[in-house]
């Protein structure tokens, strides 16, 4: 179980290495969000026909038939929305990157930890576990502060309350969430935190 789950999240890895590095392959906000929404229409037929050949979802890893199609075009809209809102209007191309951070590593950490150690169930079906929301949060504040330090946006006061704030709100969602969406959720969820953070210490 556990060695699936690692496979799992090497591929969510993968797809977040590609996503930084396709916020960063073009310079004009509007022709990076025009592709990207014009590759759902065409990635995701093709990754639902995918799932369609036999043992594929098996070898995978995929919890149900489809799921990289709908992930695709969760982790697509995610993007698409933060990076209009905060490289688009606010002219803050790091902070997408911060938001995709306040998920990514906490949401591996929280799949990792809380399967193998997580016995205190939470949430509202109960399916996750306060270690696993606890190495979110924890995971996902040290990701947000390293790069908010890094490009040096803030102040290292305001850098560790944004981040720990981004972090708590970001694990609040990826609780409630029970539809395997918080691919789009918790971006969309730091996105809100630190939009708001930006506007009122600009």
């Amino acid at each position: 179980m556990l060695a699936k789950e690692i496979f799992r999240k090497i591929l969510h890895i993968l797809a977040f290495a590609g996503l930084i590095a396709w916020l960063y392959a073009l310079d004009d906000w509007r022709h990076s969000v025009l592709i990207a929404a014009c590759a759902i229409p065409v990635i995701c037929p093709c990754l639902l026909l995918l799932s369609k050949i036999p043992g594929i979802t098996e070898v995978f890893v995929a919890r149900r038939r489809g799921e990289f199609a709908y992930s695709f075009f969760a982790y697509a809209m995610a993007y698409i929305v933060t990076s209009t809102v905060l490289w688009g209007f606010l002219g803050k191309r790091e902070l997408v990157v911060a938001s995709f951070f306040a998920w990514a590593p906490g949401d591996a950490a929280a799949a990792l930890i809380g399967k193998t150690f997580g016995e205190h169930k939470i949430g509202i079906l109960k399916k996750k576990s306060a270690e696993g929301s606890g190495a979110m949060a924890f995971f996902s504040f040290v990701a947000v502060l390293c790069v908010l330090t890094y490009f040096n946006l803030y102040s290292s006061f305001w850098t560790i309350v944004i981040s720990l704030i981004t972090a708590i709100c970001t694990t609040v969602a990826e609780l409630l969430d029970e539809k395997g969406l918080d691919t789009f959720f918790c971006p969309v969820t730091a996105m809100v935190v630190l939009s708001l953070f930006e506007l009122i210490l600009r």
